[in-house]
């Protein structure tokens, strides 16, 4: 993962699909910018103690909720309860552009990863 610090506090991170960019970030609460670029995807993952919202803000997409797809546009929102399976795909020729809260326990390592296009391995919270 390639971390940047930027002048305002905030960290920008690049992924294989893109970046998000961290604007508030605390055990319990995380606000982020996630930028996919075209043709590119999230691994298809769930969470044990995070729930997230997304709101699309720019571009637009599939997402896949437990199995079922679904066209997503700008405006559209989504609540991701823990447990839940889920994978946004960017379908378009701009970026894919998500604002995503996180409410619960906020660590990156709460991703289990179920299928992934670039080789992760996935991650567990130890004891969960």
């Amino acid at each position: 993962m390639n971390n940047t610090e930027l002048p305002n506090g905030q960290v920008l991170v690049k992924k294989p699909w893109g970046q998000y960019t961290d604007i508030y970030r605390s055990d319990d609460v995380v606000f982020k910018r996630i930028d996919i670029s075209p043709g590119e995807e999230l691994s298809y993952q769930f969470h044990h103690v995070r729930d997230e919202f997304w709101y699309i803000s720019s571009g637009h997409g599939i997402l896949t909720l437990d199995g079922e797809e679904n066209p997503v546009v700008v405006g559209d929102n989504f609540i991701i309860d823990k447990k839940t399976k889920h994978q946004i795909k960017n379908n378009g020729d701009s970026t894919l552009i998500i604002f995503e809260m996180q409410c619960g326990d906020c660590r990156e390592n709460d991703i289990v990863r179920i299928s992934d296009k670039y080789g992760r391995s996935t991650s567990r919270i130890r004891g969960v």
